[in-house]
C-alpha cells in the first residue's frame, strides 16, 4: 500500500469515529458491562470462599474425629475410681497369667462434689469462669476478647474456660500452638457432652494444681491450713481459688502478699456476681487481713509408696508404657501415670521369666561377678525381633523402685562396639566394600590444637599397611575403620545410626566427628539398650524393629490402647549385607585374632563384638546366638580405670549359656543370594591357583570381587554365581579356644 493510501485511510477512520456524536445508550452499556464483570467476580469469590470453607470444615471435622476417636485421656472419673492395673506374662504354655499389680500409692483423697463447700465452688467459678454454667465448654466472648488482646499485644486475661483448663490439666497438652488450641477446644466440647457441669467442676477441684505440688482442693487445704476443705472458711476458700492462675506466684507460703491481693480480687468478684452478701464479704475481708498459713510437712499430696520392690524389667516396662501413652495420645507424663496407677489397665508383658531369673541369679554368683563390688553393669537381652527378654540395671541387689538404670538410661562411650553399625555395615551395604576388601591400616592426618598428628593409634601399637576388612574387624583395628568412615563420610554414618537404627543418644557434634563414629568417642555416649537393639539386624536378615517390653495394653474394658504385635520391621540393610556382617562378627568370636574368643559357647553359633574405651573406663560385649542378642556394659558410675575388663564377656557368656540350655540347636539362616567364595588374602580378590594364601569369604551373589590378578579390590557386579562360590553351609562345631588374657585385649580409643 502506498503512503498516500495509508494517510487517506487514516484520515477516514479519524473522521468517522472522532467526529461521531456520542450515543445516548453508551453510558448504560458501560454500566451493564462493568456490573457484569463485578457480578462474575463476586460469584467467583463467593464460590471460592464457599469451597474453601467447605474444605476447611471437612478438614476440621476430620481432625476433630481423629482427636476424639481414641482420646482415652478424657475420662474424668477414672482418678476417682483408683482401679488397680495388672501385668501379665506368658507361662510355659504361652498363656498369659498375672505377674504383678500396679496401683496408686499416693495418699490423696478424692472429694465428692457434695462434700466440697459451696464457697469453694463459687470462688473458683467467680474468678476463673463466671459464665461456666451458661456455655458449652467454650466461652466465645472470652475467646474473642483474648484474641483481641493478643492482637493489641496486651493479654490481660486468657480465654480458657474451666472446662478447657480441666482438659489442659488432665492431658498436660500445653504446647503453645494453634493446633494445640484446636485440640483443647474440641476436647472441651466433647467433655461437656460426656459429663454434667457439676461433674466437670468436681474433677477440676480435685486435679488442678494449687501450688507446691498440691493437686486438688483437699491437698491445698491440708497443706496451707492443716485442715480438710470442708472446714475452710470463705476467706480460706478464696485464698485457695486465687492460686490457680499462677500456682508459683500466688503460693501463700512463699508469696503471702501476692496471695492476699489475689484472694481479695476473688472475694470482690464473688460479691459483684452476688455469690456472697456484703456482710459475708466484709467478714472475709477482715479475716483476709489477718490470715495465717502453716506449712504441713505431711500434706496429702506426698507419696507414701508401700508397693513391693519391682524387678528391673517391670521398671522398664512401666516407663515404656508411660512414654508410649504420651506419644500416641498426646498427653503428659502425669496423665499417663494416672492411667497406669488408677485406670485398671491390663499390660501384657514381653518378659521371658526364665531369662530374667537367669540374669538376676547371675548377680549372686561370685565366680561370675567381678570381685570389685563397686564395678557396675547394665545388661539387656532381646529376641531378634526386638522383644526384650530380660534386663538388669545394676549389679547390686535392687532395694527400691525408680532407681538409676544402667541398661536403658545410662549413656556411656561404646568404644569398638560401634564399628559394625557405624562403619562396616553401611559401607558394605552401599557397595563400597566387601568381606575381603583391602583397607589401609594407616593413620589419618588430623588437625589438633597442637598441629597435625597421626590418628588413630591401634591397640597393638603398630600399623600393618593393607589389610582385609575381615582381619580389621576380627582384630578390632582402629586405623582401618577410620579410613572406612572417611570414605563413607561421617554424615552418612551418622544418618544410618540415627535414622535407620534410631540411636537417639547421639547429638549433632557426633555427625562430624571421626572419633565418635570410628572409635566410639561420642559426645554423650549411648545406652546398652540402643546398642543391643541395633545389633539385631545382623541376626534377622537386616530388619530393624524398635525394642519393646510389652505385647499390648488394654483398658479396663479390654479395648486395646497400645499394641506392639503388628509393629512393622524396617529393612535397613540388604539381607546379604546382614549375612556378611554376621560372618564377620563370627570371626571376632572364633578367629585366631578375635578379641571376643572367650565368649564362644561350644556347639553354638555365637557372633559378637567387644569394646573397650580409653584408659579402660568402659568395657562392652554385644553378642548374639540364633535365639537372642544381648549387650552388657561394665564400668564405674564415676568413670575410672577398670581392672577386670574380662568381666563383661564372662557375665555375658554365663547368662547366654544358661539361657540356651535345653533349646534346640539351630544356626542362623542366610539369604539365598549370600554365597561363599575363596579369596586371596594378599589381594582380597577371588582366589586363583597362583594365590599363596587363601580363605573363605561371604559375598552377595550380585557383587562379587574380581578374580585375583585383575584390578585390585574391584567389585564384580553380576547376577550369575561365581564359579568359585557356593551357598554358605552351617559351620562345624569348633573347639572352644582357650580363654586367656590375649583373648580380651582392649581396643584403645585415643581422643581425636
Amino acid at each position: 500500500m502506498r503512503k498516500t493510501d495509508i494517510s487517506r485511510f487514516g484520515d477516514t477512520i479519524n473522521h468517522k469515529f472522532l467526529n461521531k456524536k456520542p450515543s445516548k445508550n453508551k453510558g448504560i452499556r458501560i454500566f451493564l458491562s462493568s456490573f457484569s464483570i463485578l457480578w462474575r467476580l463476586f460469584i467467583s469469590i463467593v464460590a471460592i470462599t464457599f469451597l474453601t470453607s467447605g474444605i476447611v470444615l471437612v478438614s476440621l471435622n476430620s481432625y476433630k474425629s481423629t482427636i476424639l476417636e481414641n482420646d482415652i485421656a478424657l475420662n474424668i472419673t477414672a482418678s476417682k475410681m483408683s482401679l488397680t492395673s495388672f501385668v501379665y506374662v506368658n507361662n510355659e504354655k504361652g498363656e498369659p497369667e498375672e505377674y504383678d499389680k500396679v496401683y496408686n500409692t499416693e495418699n490423696r483423697v478424692w472429694i465428692d462434689f457434695k462434700d466440697i463447700p459451696k464457697n469453694m465452688k463459687n470462688a473458683i467459678v467467680a474468678i476463673e469462669d463466671k459464665r461456666f454454667y451458661d456455655h458449652k465448654g467454650i466461652d466465645w466472648f472470652r475467646t474473642m476478647g483474648a484474641a483481641g488482646n493478643l492482637l493489641k499485644g496486651t493479654a490481660s486475661y486468657g480465654g480458657s474456660t474451666l472446662t478447657q483448663q480441666l482438659v489442659k490439666n488432665i492431658t498436660e497438652d500445653n504446647q503453645p500452638s494453634l493446633t494445640r488450641k484446636l485440640r483443647e477446644i474440641f476436647r472441651a466440647g466433647e467433655l461437656e457432652k460426656r459429663y454434667s457441669k457439676d461433674e466437670i467442676l468436681e474433677s477440676y477441684l480435685n486435679v488442678v494444681n494449687f501450688g507446691g505440688g498440691n493437686r486438688g482442693v483437699q491437698a491445698a487445704a491440708n497443706a496451707y491450713f492443716n485442715k480438710n476443705i470442708q472446714d475452710c472458711s470463705l476467706a480460706q476458700c478464696a485464698a485457695i481459688a486465687g492460686i490457680t492462675q499462677n500456682p508459683t506466684a500466688y503460693n501463700p507460703l512463699f508469696h503471702p502478699e501476692k496471695n492476699k491481693s489475689r484472694r481479695e480480687i476473688v472475694l470482690k468478684e464473688m460479691l459483684e456476681q452476688e455469690k456472697i452478701s456484703q456482710d459475708e464479704y466484709n467478714a472475709a475481708k477482715q479475716e483476709s487481713d489477718n490470715m495465717k498459713f502453716e506449712e504441713n510437712g505431711n500434706n496429702s499430696s506426698q507419696n507414701n509408696n508401700t508397693q513391693n520392690t519391682r524387678n528391673w524389667y517391670m521398671e522398664v516396662l512401666l516407663k515404656d508404657v508411660i512414654n508410649d501413652l504420651c506419644e500416641k495420645y498426646n498427653i503428659g507424663k502425669s496423665t499417663a501415670e494416672d492411667m497406669i496407677y488408677k485406670q485398671g489397665l491390663k499390660i501384657y508383658s514381653a518378659m521371658d521369666v526364665k531369662a530374667q531369673k537367669i540374669a538376676e541369679d547371675s548377680l549372686k554368683n561370685s565366680s561370675v561377678m567381678p570381685g570389685d563390688k563397686n564395678l557396675e553393669l547394665g545388661y539387656i537381652m532381646m529376641g531378634l525381633d526386638g522383644r526384650i527378654l530380660a534386663t538388669i540395671g545394676s549389679r547390686k541387689e535392687k532395694t527400691g523402685n525408680l532407681l538409676y538404670d544402667r541398661a536403658c538410661s545410662a549413656k556411656r562411650q561404646p568404644g569398638s562396639t560401634i564399628k559394625p553399625i557405624s562403619a562396616y555395615a553401611p559401607a558394605i551395604d552401599c557397595g563400597m566394600y566387601n568381606y575381603s576388601s583391602l583397607i589401609p591400616d594407616e593413620p589419618l592426618q588430623v588437625e589438633t590444637g597442637h598441629g597435625v598428628r597421626n590418628w588413630p593409634d591401634n591397640w597393638y601399637k603398630s600399623y600393618k599397611g593393607k589389610v582385609t576388612l575381615q582381619w580389621a574387624i576380627e582384630k578390632s583395628a582402629n586405623a582401618p575403620v577410620a579410613q572406612v568412615i572417611k570414605a563413607l563420610t561421617p554424615a552418612k554414618s551418622y544418618d544410618f545410626l540415627t535414622k535407620k537404627l534410631k540411636i537417639n543418644s547421639l547429638d549433632s557434634s557426633d555427625a562430624v566427628s571421626l572419633a565418635a563414629l570410628a572409635t566410639g568417642g561420642t559426645h554423650y555416649g549411648v545406652t546398652p539398650r540402643e546398642m543391643t537393639t541395633a545389633f539385631q539386624i545382623f541376626g534377622n536378615g537386616g530388619k530393624f524393629r524398635k525394642s519393646y517390653t510389652y505385647f499390648y495394653v488394654t483398658d479396663r474394658n479390654d479395648k486395646v490402647i497400645l499394641d506392639n504385635r503388628e509393629s512393622p520391621a524396617e529393612q535397613v540393610i540388604a539381607p546379604t549385607t546382614a549375612n556378611i556382617m554376621n560372618r564377620l562378627l563370627r570371626n571376632v568370636v572364633i578367629g585366631p585374632e578375635g578379641t571376643g574368643r572367650s565368649a564362644n559357647i561350644p556347639g553354638w553359633e555365637i557372633v559378637g563384638k567387644t569394646g573397650t574405651t580409653n584408659d579402660d573406663y568402659d568395657s562392652w560385649f554385644i553378642g548374639m546366638s540364633p535365639y537372642a542378642v544381648a549387650g552388657i556394659w561394665t564400668g564405674y558410675d564415676n568413670p575410672k580405670r577398670i581392672h577386670e575388663t574380662a568381666a563383661a564377656i564372662r557375665i555375658w557368656k554365663h547368662i547366654m549359656t544358661k539361657y540356651l540350655e535345653g533349646k534346640q540347636n539351630i544356626n542362623f539362616t542366610f539369604d539365598k543370594n549370600t554365597v561363599t567364595a575363596t579369596y586371596c588374602k594378599q589381594s582380597g580378590n577371588l582366589a586363583t591357583s597362583f594365590c599363596p594364601s587363601t580363605a573363605t569369604g561371604y559375598y552377595s551373589a550380585s557383587a562379587m570381587p574380581s578374580p585375583c590378578g585383575s584390578h585390585s579390590g574391584a567389585v564384580q557386579n553380576t547376577d550369575e554365581k561365581n564359579e568359585n562360590s557356593e551357598q554358605p553351609q552351617p559351620e562345624k562345631e569348633e573347639k572352644n579356644p582357650a580363654e586367656s588374657n590375649e583373648s580380651t585385649k582392649k581396643e584403645e580409643k585415643p581422643n581425636e
